[in-house]
């Protein structure tokens, strides 16, 4: 009689690594099971991802309104309701999580709610809420615990006066005098909504730009766009000190260049400055598994150190992007089926990591993928770069929201994407391109070449391709 709780295939974690990984394994016949100690889609579906584009899409239809005079619209007490704000962003990430819910039924996966902890290698302990501890065992394993937010040591979350990024997503009211540590994508999109909420937002960034991981001309366009709504800016400033009280957050600003320290009081302090990976209570320690900063250390399609175990997704050293570790899971479904011999026609595809798209849900958006400028020079390129201003686009101008370029660094003697940067209205659509023709070393005489529809922002594209080569037209 074949044990209920043997699997080929566990994974421990049912967000956009996890659950993907469980369909793909799935999908190649394989008996598999996902442990989740929380909701299906993890923290992306339900604190991330989705209820973040949410809260910005009511910002952004917000801002749209304020504005509606220059469409030759009126619109009268325009006002948000911040409580239905938050819940539309709740209902919405519910949604998407039913749908992961759904997807598991379909594909016939086992679905176990609780906390996995190795006891052995090729054994589980889950703890549930409610009930006994359950044993599970399995033929391989995939690790997608994914991470949480990283607290300053001097300013730990307490949920009401410094809060994360999962409490900043369903605050009660308004928060009027807000400061926000770190001008990552997280600290950038919530400078974004809460300001259209009508707070008053403070940004503090050690490093010199807004997005410091982005081309620096691209992120000089967000700082002038940040600056006219009124969101102070402290860059290149660290924060030394926080006395938390009752009535506010306190922090002591010190300014790297210049040594100058000041003082600044806030109502509350949202914190993001990175992320750590959930792998310290779920025994890895215990079964020799090696880690490298706290991340799981791997080697090919996502082995770790003992080869039956695979690690994905925001636990390991590879971009913390929802889309990465779902393109991981499917790899490493893929290499455990390949190892079981079915199928044996797979061909399983490495990841190119060079062109990953990221993406800044704000407004203006930004969007990238590649080298920036500045890298592919430090790298010893020799570049030729080409730019397209919205200013310049019949179609941005028919939206009234012209902000920003596209801009595409090629390599000079060959025509190859080096990067491509997108600052302005459907950025983090019009990337998916510049990231198949960079895959695809595609030239920039290629893509210059490809008639685009007009008007549409995407023959930006097309022209910023052209522009490298000193043939665009309408600029």
């Amino acid at each position: 009689m074949s044990n209920p709780n043997h699997f080929q295939v566990i994974v421990i974690g049912g967000g956009p690594g996890g659950y993907v990984a469980a369909i793909r394994a799935a999908q190649l016949g394989l008996q598999t099971c996902v442990v989740e100690r929380e909701k299906l889609g993890g923290v992306c579906l339900n604190w991330g991802c989705i209820p973040t584009k949410a809260l910005l899409e009511s910002a952004h239809v917000l801002e749209h309104l304020k504005h509606a005079a220059s469409f030759g619209l009126s619109c009268d007490n325009i006002k948000a309701d911040f409580d239905a704000v938050i819940k539309r962003s709740r209902s919405v990430a519910d949604q998407m999580a039913k749908g992961v819910e759904f997807l598991m039924k379909k594909n016939k996966i086992t679905v176990v709610n609780g906390e996995a902890s190795f006891q052995n290698s090729k054994t589980i302990q889950v703890k549930s809420s409610s009930g006994e501890p359950v044993t599970y065992t399995a033929d391989f394993f995939i690790l997608a615990v994914g991470a949480k937010n990283k607290a300053l040591p001097f300013l730990p979350f307490d949920g009401k006066r410094v809060l994360s990024a999962r409490d900043a997503m369903i605050e009660p009211k308004v928060i009027p005098n807000l400061a926000i540590i770190g001008a990552g994508a997280i600290g950038v999109e919530f400078a974004d909504f809460y300001t259209s909420m009508g707070s008053k937002v403070s940004i503090i960034e050690f490093q010199d730009h807004l997005l410091p991981n982005e081309d620096g001309e691209i992120s000089g366009v967000l700082e002038r766009s940040f600056k006219k709504r009124g969101i102070e800016q402290y860059l290149s400033h660290g924060v030394e000190t926080a006395v938390v009280s009752d009535k506010g957050v306190e922090l002591t600003l010190q300014d790297r260049n210049s040594a100058k320290k000041e003082k600044l009081n806030f109502d509350k302090v949202i914190v993001g400055v990175g992320i750590s990976a959930n792998t310290s209570s779920i025994g890895l320690d215990e079964i020799g598994i090696k880690l490298k900063n706290g991340f799981v250390d791997y080697v090919g399609n996502y082995r770790s150190t003992i080869d039956h175990i695979y690690a994905i997704g925001d636990c390991i050293p590879t971009p913390a992007l929802a889309h990465v570790a779902s393109a991981e899971g499917i790899r490493a479904a893929e290499d455990i089926s390949f190892r079981l011999g079915n199928p044996h026609h797979l061909q399983i595809s490495k990841l190119n990591y060079s062109y990953i798209p990221g993406c800044t849900y704000c407004h203006p958006e930004v969007a990238s993928v590649g080298l920036t400028e500045e890298k592919a020079k430090a790298l010893g390129y020799e570049i030729s770069v080409g730019k397209f201003p919205f200013t310049a686009s019949g179609r941005a101008q028919a939206q009234g929201d012209t902000t920003g370029m596209i801009k595409i660094i090629s390599d000079k003697k060959h025509g190859e994407i080096l990067g491509a940067h997108i600052i302005g209205s459907g950025a983090t659509e019009l990337i998916a391109e510049l990231t198949l023709g960079a895959n695809m070393e595609i030239t920039v005489k290629e893509l210059a070449n490809t008639i685009h529809a007009h008007p549409t922002l995407s023959e930006g594209i097309m022209e910023s391709a052209a522009a490298v080569l000193g043939e665009a037209i309408n600029i």
